[in-house]
C-alpha cells in the first residue's frame, strides 16, 4: 500500500501577511500556496515545514494519513478564547489518549483534535473535509464549545471508568445543543468519533437550544459613530475580511451556562453503560422478532413451492436444453428450493425419487451435475 499524507491550511479571518506567504511558500515547491490556503498531496515523500510556524499565519488545520492518523487545529487570535473556558475539556489524566489538546503560540491559542488509529484505515482522501469543519471555529469564538466536549467524548471509554476510586473526578459542564449538531460538528464525529451511547446520555441532558441570530441592521444600530468609523477605517485599510468575520460574530447571542449538571467521570459511565445494555438488548429483540419473521415468511413461500411443484418440475426440462450455464443456475437453485419445500412437508423420499429420475436423464451434463451434488 502506498503512502498518502494530505496537509491543508485556511486562513479565514483575511489574507496571511506577507512575512506568512514567504514562509507558507518556502514549505514546498508543489504546495498549492494563496494569503488564504496551503495544501498539498504526499504519496511518496513528506512536508519539510512546521504545522505550528504556519498556524501562527493561518487559522486552521487539516491532516490525515493513511496508515491511521488524522488532525484538526485550530487557532485563534488570545483575547477571542478564555482559558478557563478551555481547561475542563483537557485531559492530564493517564486514563486518556489525549485526543484533544491546546498550545499556546505566539500570542495564540492552537487547539488540537488529533487521533492514532495503529492499524490505519486504508486508502482515504482528506481533500474537502477542512472547508466542512472550519465553521467550528466561529463558532467557538461565539462561545459554543460543543466541539471542545465532543473532543473531550472522543476520548471518554465507559468501561474504564467503573473503578469508584475515580469517583471525585468531574466531567466538565454538559454543554446546550448536542441533540441538534450542526453539519460541522457531524463531519467532527467522523474523524474523532465518540462513544454513540455516551452521545446519548448527553444529548437527553441537552435539550436548550442554541439562541438564534440577531439580524444584523440590530447589531449595526447598537454600534456608536465612533465604533462604526473605526470599522470602516479598518476596511479601508485591507482589514475588511476581519471585520466582516468580527460583526458576523455580533449576529449571535451568547452562550449562557451549560445545559447540563455536573457529573462525575463514573456516575456519567455508569449512565452510558445503562444505555449501552437497554440499546443491546432492545436490538436483540428486534433482531430475534426480524429472524421470526424470515422464518414465517419463508415457511409460507415454502408451503407455495410444494403446491406449485409439478410445474415446476415440469419447467426444469426447457431451461436444461438452453445448455448454457446461466440457465444451469436457475435449475439449481429451483431444485434447492424443492429441497427445501419437500423437506418441510415431511416429503423428503418424494424428492429424492424425483431428483433421481432427473439426474439419471442429465448425467452427462457434468457441470449441471456439480452444481447438485450436494442434494
Amino acid at each position: 500500500m502506498s503512502e498518502y499524507q494530505y496537509y491543508e491550511f485556511v486562513a479565514a479571518d483575511g489574507p496571511i501577511s506577507d512575512e506568512g506567504m514567504r514562509y507558507a511558500e518556502s514549505c514546498s515547491s508543489r504546495a498549492d500556496v494563496s494569503r488564504f490556503r496551503w495544501r498539498n498531496e504526499y504519496n511518496f515523500g513528506d512536508f519539510h515545514g512546521s504545522v505550528e510556524t504556519l498556524l501562527k499565519y493561518y487559522d486552521a488545520h487539516f491532516y490525515i494519513a493513511n496508515w491511521g492518523t488524522v488532525r484538526f487545529a485550530l487557532a485563534f487570535p488570545e483575547d477571542c478564547m478564555n482559558p478557563e473556558a478551555i481547561q475542563p475539556f483537557l485531559r492530564g489524566n493517564n486514563q486518556y489518549d489525549e485526543i484533544l489538546s491546546v498550545k499556546r503560540i505566539d500570542g495564540r491559542y492552537i487547539i488540537w483534535w488529533e487521533r492514532n488509529e495503529e492499524e490505519g484505515w486504508g486508502w482515504t482522501e482528506g481533500e474537502g473535509i477542512i472547508e466542512r469543519l472550519i465553521s467550528i471555529r466561529e463558532e467557538m469564538m461565539r462561545g459554543d464549545y460543543r466541539a471542545l466536549f465532543l473532543g473531550w467524548l472522543a476520548d471518554f471509554y465507559p468501561d474504564d471508568w467503573l473503578d469508584t476510586g475515580n469517583s471525585g473526578i468531574l466531567m466538565p459542564l454538559i454543554p446546550a445543543g448536542l441533540d441538534g449538531l450542526t453539519d460541522a460538528l457531524q463531519v467532527l464525529i467522523e474523524q474523532f468519533p465518540v462513544d454513540l451511547d455516551a452521545l446519548a446520555v448527553t444529548s437527553g441532558q441537552s435539550q436548550k437550544p442554541i439562541p438564534d441570530r440577531i439580524p444584523i441592521a440590530s447589531v449595526l444600530d447598537k454600534l456608536s459613530a465612533p465604533e462604526m468609523k473605526a470599522l470602516l477605517q479598518r476596511v479601508a485599510e485591507g482589514d475588511g475580511s476581519r471585520v466582516m468575520s468580527e460583526l458576523n460574530r455580533l449576529t449571535y447571542p451568547p452562550i449562557d451556562v451549560p445545559a447540563g449538571d455536573t457529573m462525575t467521570c463514573v456516575d456519567f459511565a455508569t449512565k452510558v453503560i445503562q444505555v449501552r445494555e437497554a440499546r443491546l438488548e432492545a436490538e436483540a429483540r428486534t433482531a430475534a422478532a426480524e429472524r421470526n419473521r424470515e422464518i414465517k415468511a419463508r415457511k409460507r413461500h415454502l408451503e407455495s413451492v410444494i403446491k406449485r411443484a409439478d410445474v415446476i418440475w415440469a419447467g426444469l426440462d426447457p431451461l436444461m436444453d438452453r445448455k448454457i450455464a446461466a440457465a444451469y443456475d436457475d435449475v439449481a437453485e429451483q431444485l434447492k428450493e424443492l429441497y427445501d419445500a419437500y423437506k418441510q412437508a415431511n416429503k423428503d423420499a418424494e424428492f429424492q425419487d424425483m431428483l433421481a429420475a432427473f439426474r439419471k436423464l442429465y448425467a452427462r451434463r457434468s457441470s449441471m451435475m456439480s452444481r447438485i451434488k450436494d442434494l
